[in-house]
């Protein structure tokens, strides 16, 4: 098994050498970011942490919207791209995080913890719950390992993207050391729910998804879920 700090290592490499695949912006109306603001509801004046931030494109719209948003990330690649755009960036692991105890009202990360291994995965929560005040709320958005695939809906997303892994069209390089790892929703309620108040999971419909079967009649078909979890408000449970 690869070593932990070998496999962050490595997916910041690759971040770097793909950065350009990845857009600077995303959306208001996707619902991704439609998720984050319904979760979080007024961000004006919170001290937000975006863990796994890559361009800043999420960072951005809360910044706009008032909230004071601090990006980390392990790509410095990525993370040049944020600076740039004027947002506050540091460079550093999930798994370590630089900041001082109950330092932030949010924390969120975007399709982040898929590219973590399951011990590294532990870590980063308990990192969260460190950093986030009493009462504070993680939203945590990521694929569903029950997914259908929304050009072929007869097909678990999953099984394409082994198919599209074997092909070599996929983040990580066929036959190497690390992969996207996918959660089931109930799994990962339960796991947060170890540390978190409470834990709320929410299956968004994707633009791509939306209007079609069965995306639309069971949102359990859907890629992307999001967990909101937050802390009672005397501190870690």
């Amino acid at each position: 098994m690869i070593a932990i700090d070998e496999q962050e290592a490595l997916v910041a490499a690759r971040f770097d050498e793909l950065r350009s695949r990845f857009k600077p912006e995303v959306a208001n109306d996707d619902p991704r970011v439609r998720g984050i603001l319904a979760s979080l509801g007024p961000v004006d004046g919170l001290q937000v942490l975006d863990l796994g931030c890559g361009k800043g494109r999420f960072a951005r719209i809360l910044a706009d919207r008032g909230a004071r948003v601090v990006g980390l990330d392990v790509s410095p690649g990525m993370l040049a791209v944020a600076r740039s755009a004027g947002l506050d960036c540091v460079l550093g692991s999930a798994r370590r995080l630089p900041f001082p105890t109950s330092s932030f009202d949010a924390v969120l990360a975007v399709e982040v913890f898929e590219h973590l291994g399951p011990i590294a995965v532990d870590e980063a929560i308990a990192e969260v719950c460190r950093v986030l005040r009493p009462g504070g709320i993680f939203v945590l958005i990521d694929k569903s390992a029950y997914a259908l695939n929304a050009r072929r809906p007869w097909l678990p997303a999953l099984a394409v993207k082994w198919i599209d892994q074997r092909r070599g069209r996929w983040m990580y390089p066929a036959g190497g050391s690390v992969r996207e790892r996918w959660f089931r929703p109930g799994a990962m309620r339960r796991r947060l729910g170890r540390s978190f108040a409470e834990v709320h999971v929410r299956h968004l419909l994707a633009n791509d998804e939306a209007g079609r079967f069965p995306f639309e009649a069971f949102p359990a078909a859907r890629l992307f879920v999001l967990w909101s979890a937050r802390l009672p408000e005397g501190g870690l449970a």
